[in-house]
């Protein structure tokens, strides 16, 4: 009997590789497709936003370009539709000029006036027309010697008197003005030496006059600002900024929310610098505990003597007062109440003994209190001076480079709605009045025969109804621009025809 032979197994010895499948590649081109049409689309719908915000003329807010002489300059040829305080459309020119037609030659037979200032003279929440330098324009119409008159509005939001100075020798001689007069707004004083921050109109150059020194200007600030995240973010964006009406409306919501809000500076934080951003939220909120909580509110409340909890530390202290006065010692009569100052303290005044302990801290916190506010009155004056010389120094600048070029120079104050109701308590910056400031700068206009217009205290004399009416919430109304021309038609025209007048 044979056995059959079993079958033959053969080992397969190698895998073989099918041919990649079209249904990979068709998948890619499908996602590919699916892509280029989201985003296609996301284009179409930011397109179609941008269309009816222009139709809106919404988002035409964002006017300032950044600059490493100056901080930031008016965008050219720019519209700007402005909404904050009031309504006016304006447009910048080639050169950020409001005025159309300019051309920085001056034509024949024209007698320029130059204004230099800050939001007060820019005055975008009013139509051209409808600002102080174009009724002055119109009401002087022409000088002694037959020009016509021209005046030209440099005015820049936030500009200090460094940078109206940077400004007057780059840019407004170049226009060969007859006359510049500089515009001097509520707290200027202090606007040459603060730090920049997250604000555009914020970055400026430093100036510093120190005794024995000779006055400097320097813009590392500026260069060091545009470095830092935010300023390189802005930098990096200047097509978007210059023209998006989105990121214009983004940028008028930036203009009015504080820097101290905290969603602000988180948002702001994210874009310019999201890790770290997102790093430091974490933190913080990973050190947020009840009793870091308590601590910091305990400690706010001991900053402020008005506060409830000076009032209660208070109570206390004569909570103990009265717990002493009560375990007072029984006491032998004779030498010993002659001894004791608790006799008669009612008509002496003078505290017991188990008082004394508690008078005597008392008096000793109040002599260094006392020591700690003379201190501060003296570096609050150190500070003023150096401030105040420092602008004094920048008018001299300004009036010698005005002299070199054959132009007058002057300088006038600008109305404000702070001075209105400011006092040395509430004021906080430097409990320094506006009537101080102007009291700073008046005589060494005086001294140096500058010409010199005070257009605030007209306003300060005013029935309270009167005045609210020159202004927005802090600019000039329609209305305003009307008062500082009736008031300073006098001053211009003196000007005009070369006759000095200090008003």
């Amino acid at each position: 009997m044979t056995t059959a032979a079993p079958p033959k197994i053969e080992k397969q010895t190698s895998v073989e590789k099918t041919p990649p499948s079209g249904n990979f590649r068709s998948k890619l081109m499908k996602a590919a497709a699916l892509a280029l049409s989201i985003i296609a689309w996301q284009i179409a719908a930011i397109l179609l936003v941008e269309f009816t915000l222009s139709q809106a003329k919404l988002g035409e807010e964002e006017i300032y370009s950044l600059d490493p002489k100056y901080g930031f300059v008016h965008m050219n040829n720019k519209r700007v539709t402005w909404r904050s305080e009031g309504y006016a459309v304006s447009y910048f020119g080639p050169d950020g000029m409001r005025e159309p037609g300019l051309t920085i030659q001056k034509p024949a037979g024209v007698y320029r006036i130059a204004l230099l200032g800050d939001s007060m003279v820019e005055a975008l929440q009013v139509p051209l027309e409808e600002t102080f330098g174009q009724l002055l324009e119109k009401t002087i119409k022409k000088s002694a010697s037959g020009k016509d008159v021209q005046i030209l509005n440099f005015g820049n939001s936030g500009y200090s008197t460094a940078q109206e100075d940077l400004q007057l020798k780059g840019k407004v001689l170049n226009y060969n003005p007859d006359a510049v007069v500089v515009f001097y707004s509520h707290r200027d004083l202090f606007e040459n030496w603060s730090p920049p921050d997250q604000t555009i109109t914020n970055v400026r150059p430093y100036a510093l006059h120190l005794p024995n020194q000779p006055l400097t200007i320097d813009n590392q600030s500026v260069k060091a600002w545009m470095k830092s995240p935010r300023g390189k973010f802005l930098t990096s964006i200047g097509w978007i900024r210059e023209n998006s009406r989105i990121w214009g409306l983004i940028s008028a919501w930036e203009t009015q929310a504080s820097f101290n809000d905290p969603i602000y500076r988180a948002v702001n934080g994210f874009f310019t610098n999201p890790v770290k951003t997102v790093q430091a939220n974490i933190k913080a909120i990973t050190e947020l505990t009840p009793k870091a909580v308590l601590a910091e509110a305990v400690k706010a409340l001991k900053l402020d003597s008005k506060s409830s909890s000076f009032k209660i530390q208070f109570f206390e202290d004569q909570k103990t007062v009265a717990k002493n006065k009560a375990a007072k010692p029984v006491v032998k009569h004779g030498n010993a109440d002659a001894m004791n100052p608790s006799v008669n303290s009612s008509i002496i005044n003078v505290p017991s003994l188990n008082e004394f302990p508690v008078a005597k801290a008392r008096t000793e916190e109040e002599k260094r209190a006392a020591e700690e506010k003379e201190a501060e009155e003296k570096r609050k004056t150190v500070y003023f001076n150096l401030m105040h010389k420092t602008v004094n120094s920048l008018f001299e600048d300004m009036n010698k480079a005005c002299k070199a070029k054959g132009a007058k120079f002057a300088v006038a104050i600008s109305p404000s709605k702070l001075a209105l109701t400011e006092t040395a308590e509430n004021i906080g910056v430097m409990d320094l009045t506006y009537d101080k400031e102007i009291a700073a700068i008046k005589p060494f206009c005086e001294a140096n025969n500058i010409p010199f217009l005070d257009l605030q205290a007209p306003i300060d004399r005013m029935p309270k109804k009167e005045a609210d009416k020159i202004f927005y919430f802090m600019h000039l109304t329609a209305h305003g621009h009307k008062y500082v021309a009736e008031q300073g038609q006098p001053f211009f025209k003196a000007l005009v025809d070369d006759k000095q007048q200090n008003q």
